[in-house]
């Protein structure tokens, strides 16, 4: 819907920022980060500690840390999974990839890797709350940011203050690395900024998941 909608005002014709192609190719790299940002590891963890099925965890013959990073794996594979589809469906409606097979393989691995960074504040949550339904709400940290974004045109179509909002978050440059690879190629400094995110972003909160997993008995 959105992508009909937006078509009739920017096209390959009248849009150099699309270069040549169709909005679609604009607009499937919004949908790869809202597809792979899920509170899915967050909810099962935290249905396992109201079940009663983490305890049982905790006195098992286990590394602790393999009970976080073990359901992030589980969202790795699962992002390659929902990222190929999306990915599939955009060339579907006509998406071309200026960076060939290499740069569709990255934007996968680099959407997947997305999801597991953002599982982490489910992970979190879920461990400091014990409580399904914060949880469950905790895509509202999320939902404002990607709002917050060149989602719809880039940076230099947005009004200020958006453009200012837009630049200092850090969601921005995951959506420009992989808008980059579909609409221009191997763009090396927006897919060193997308991959530098990504890599802080998940490093920062694997760690506090790592840490209320610590903290947990005490708590």
């Amino acid at each position: 819907m959105n992508i009909g909608q937006v078509s009739r005002t920017f096209n390959s014709d009248n849009a150099p920022f699309l270069f040549g192609q169709d909005y679609v190719a604009f607009a499937v790299p919004v949908s790869l980060v809202f597809a792979v940002s899920t509170a899915t590891s967050g909810l099962a963890l935290v249905t396992d500690i109201d079940l009663g099925y983490f305890d049982k965890l905790l006195v098992a013959p286990i590394r602790r840390t393999t009970i976080v990073l073990g359901r992030l794996a589980a969202d790795f594979v699962r992002g390659l999974a929902t990222s190929t589809l999306v990915v599939l469906l955009g060339l579907a409606f006509g998406m071309r990839i200026a960076s060939g097979v290499g740069g569709a393989v990255l934007i996968v691995l680099l959407s997947a890797l997305w999801g597991v960074a953002y599982a982490g504040i489910g992970q979190t949550i879920a461990l400091k709350t014990r409580n399904v339904q914060t949880t469950n709400a905790s895509f509202i940290i999320f939902f404002p940011l990607l709002f917050l974004t060149p989602n719809f045109v880039p940076f230099d179509l947005l009004a200020e203050p958006m453009r200012t909002l837009a630049r200092v978050n850090p969601v921005s440059y995951v959506i420009e690395g992989l808008r980059s690879l579909v609409l221009e190629g191997f763009v090396l400094a927006d897919i060193a900024a997308c991959l530098a995110v990504i890599l802080v972003s998940g490093t920062v909160l694997t760690v506090l998941s790592l840490r209320a997993l610590a903290n947990y008995d005490r708590d």
